[in-house]
């Protein structure tokens, strides 16, 4: 049974025993009120009949007399049964279908000689009096109506009440089941959303998790699908762990052995090398080291996906400028570029050395790719408030206004569908763990400037 129809048949059930029991209440009290006032009423006239009978007689003979001729009827209400006893309990007067002998009420008054047994017919209400004449008494007045209009003033309200409940059932009915309704649907949608996410983890699940009683159950089942997918899906992580573990100790060590070989060719030739080609050695075995650092740094990628920065220490940027010029200076001569700088100041940072000069590298390279023969690619550097502001600019094609945004996007390629890809990602990467920023300035025409705002460092 649904959790929706069990919640339903609650409250449902909830509202017709409130229902029978304000019901059964209000028949009950309207029963009680009803024989309250009817006996009230009845004891009242008997009161009032007894007084008139025990002034107009003075003896049991003449209080006969008096019951013959039916003297005071007319003060007593249409239905009113009037019968007189003498004080030993005999029947003076009065209809005989109520039986010989007095009532409850009327035996409570008398001190007949001997026990009498009471004569009380069901559905009518008895109150009696004495008839004092002095001390003496002298008869007892018995006065008995119907009940049974009110009995069926009561079986109506029974049925009046049935009906209420019937109705006001109906009605209950209709919005418990909203209600209902309202308090499964979430845990329907969270069982759903648990399911969907187990299948999103893996697809080796049943098609549907065995039936429920209801949709707790359910809700419960899709529950346990969806941490035996998280176990499947985590160890899947576990293996895709180890297998990337094992493939950076691989490509590390295919990486550093030829870096290893040509690190030590320069040393060699660093040896027998004439004294104008140490600086131009020099550079080449500075670089090479860099590139091994490199290589440790991206096979080695942080827990978190962050990241990470070696130790920063203070980096003068014209000088970083002036090895940047002096590395590319060839390759831009070969390509037919105008490579210039312009520093305006020795402006210190505290940054990632290597990390840095490989921004710097990648903007360069994007740069001398885009820039045709007889460009001019140019570099500058200036202070401005707490920032330092590194500026590349190029007078090539350009990056179109549509591109803008999605330039800083991983795999994002230049015009050459052959190229590498742009790699401002990793640049936005390194100056944003510097605490720096990086852009796009739209207003450069012809070419495209990127600007670099990097923190100075603190004094």
């Amino acid at each position: 049974m649904s959790l929706t129809l069990r919640l339903s048949l609650t409250y449902l059930l909830l509202t017709l025993v409130g229902m029978v029991l304000l019901g059964g209440g209000f028949v009950a009290l309207a029963g009680r009120y009803l024989a309250e006032q009817r006996t009230t009423t009845l004891t009242a006239q008997t009161d009032l009949y007894a007084a008139l009978l025990a002034e107009l007689a003075d003896s049991p003979a003449t209080l006969q007399a008096l019951a013959a001729s039916g003297v005071g009827r007319e003060i007593l209400p249409s239905g009113t049964v009037v019968r007189l006893f003498d004080p030993n309990g005999t029947r003076l007067s009065g209809d005989t279908d109520l039986g010989p002998f007095p009532s409850r009420p009327a035996l409570e008054l008398l001190r007949p000689p001997w026990p009498l047994p009471a004569s009380q017919v069901a559905d009518r209400t008895y109150a009696a009096q004495a008839i004092r004449v002095g001390a003496s008494i002298i008869g007892v007045v018995e006065l008995s109506v119907s009940s049974a209009e009110d009995v069926r003033l009561l079986v109506s309200l029974r049925h009046l009440t049935l009906n209420v409940a019937l109705v006001a059932a109906l009605l209950m009915a209709l919005v418990s089941f909203g209600v209902a309704r309202s308090i499964a649907r979430p845990i329907l949608r969270q069982s759903q959303r648990a399911s969907d996410l187990a299948r999103s983890f893996t697809q080796d699940l049943p098609a549907a998790p065995p039936p429920q009683r209801d949709e707790i159950g359910q809700l419960g089942a899709n529950l346990d699908t969806l941490e035996a997918s998280l176990r499947t899906y985590s160890a899947r992580i576990t293996e895709l762990e180890q297998a990337r573990s094992r493939f950076y100790r691989s490509i590390s060590h295919d990486l550093r052995t030829p870096l290893t070989a040509i690190s030590g060719m320069i040393e060699n030739l660093s040896d027998t090398a004439p004294a104008e080609q140490h600086a131009a050695l020099s550079l080449l075995e500075n670089e090479t080291q860099r590139m091994a650092r490199l290589v440790d740094e991206l096979l080695r990628p942080p827990a978190d996906g962050q990241l990470l920065l070696a130790r920063r220490t203070p980096i003068a940027l014209g000088s970083l400028l002036r090895e940047l010029h002096d590395l590319l200076a060839g390759r831009a001569r070969r390509a037919g570029v105008n490579l210039d700088y312009r520093v305006a100041s020795d402006i210190r940072v505290a940054a990632d050395r290597d990390r840095l000069k490989q921004a710097l590298l990648n903007l360069l390279d994007n740069a001398l790719r885009a820039t045709p023969p007889g460009g001019h690619i140019f570099l500058a550097l200036e202070q401005r408030g707490p920032q330092a502001i590194l500026s590349i600019s190029d007078d090539g094609p350009g990056i179109p206004p549509e591109m803008h945004a999605a330039i800083w996007e991983r795999g994002v390629r230049g015009a050459n569908p052959g190229s590498a890809g742009l790699g401002l990602a990793i640049v936005r990467e390194i100056i944003h763990a510097h605490g720096g920023t990086v852009e796009l300035d739209p207003t450069h025409q012809p070419g495209t400037r990127m600007q670099i705002y990097l923190p100075l460092e603190a004094t």
